[in-house]
């Protein structure tokens, strides 16, 4: 008996991988699903702090979260909820963490559990956290819209080849940028986690130091200084191994000639 239970509760773990990664990828046209980038089959990207039965109920949680209207839950595999008031970006093995250590109460109201760890982990920007700016950009800077410029520093990290880099998506509305990269050392993917807006503000203190400076070579500078120096204003969903930070440092201070 004890056998059949374990195969009904693997069984329904694919069925719901299944059928969340459907929901997550319902309402979006496929130009814009190829614009991110790579895709790959859904994952629970919390690792195995959950069980079977717990991340059933964490994923039951977040979808009911975000049918509420409160989050924008991307894609699992980038291992991010975005929150858009307060504008937050939040690492999932964060809140499964705190999910797995409620117990029983978590898997008796997911949603509520959910909802209670984003309000209360997203509270103070730290690790797997960053607190974001809903108004980042208003008009233009250098002939650049929020679309354009988050496209801009995302071209910079992400055009190819930029080796070990798998996915990225950019949240224009709250202004973060999600780059999702994986080493090769079988050590599975990371996220990093970057706030346009912050990188908005050095962009525009390095203008007003180099006024003449062309557009991609001064966005390269400003985004290689905030890679190298590790935030404030970027994080990832996961502590990042050394070769994964190596990855990201070396797609953001390539030369653009060799890209």
């Amino acid at each position: 008996m004890d056998r059949m239970v374990w195969i009904a509760l693997a069984v329904s773990a694919v069925a719901v991988a299944a059928a969340v990664a459907w929901w997550l990828r319902r309402d979006r046209p496929a130009a814009e699903r190829a614009a991110e980038g790579p895709q790959k089959a859904p994952e629970h990207t919390w690792g195995p702090v959950l069980g079977p039965e717990a991340g059933i109920a964490f994923t039951e949680g977040l979808r009911a979260f975000h049918d509420e209207g409160d989050a924008v839950l991307l894609e699992l595999s980038q291992s991010a909820v975005v929150t858009p008031d307060p504008p937050r970006a939040i690492s999932l093995p964060l809140l499964a963490e705190g999910f797995a250590a409620r117990g029983e109460e978590a898997l008796h109201d997911p949603e509520g559990a959910v909802r209670e760890l984003v309000a209360e982990r997203g509270a103070v920007e730290g690790p797997g956290v960053l607190h974001l700016r809903a108004a980042w950009l208003d008009g233009m800077v250098d002939g650049m819209d929020r679309r354009h410029f988050a496209e801009a520093v995302q071209e910079i990290v992400c055009s190819p080849p930029s080796a070990g880099v798998t996915a990225w998506k950019a949240e224009e509305g709250t202004g973060v940028l999600l780059i999702t990269v994986k080493s090769s050392a079988g050590e599975g993917e990371n996220t990093v986690m970057i706030d346009l807006a912050r990188m908005l503000d050095r962009y525009r203190e390095a203008r007003e130091e180099r006024p003449g400076a062309p557009v991609e070579a001064l966005l390269r500078t400003v985004v290689s200084h905030v890679v190298v120096s590790g935030g404030p204003g970027l994080t990832w969903t996961r502590p990042p191994t050394g070769e994964q930070d190596g990855i990201l440092l070396s797609a953001a201070t390539a030369p653009s000639a060799l890209r």
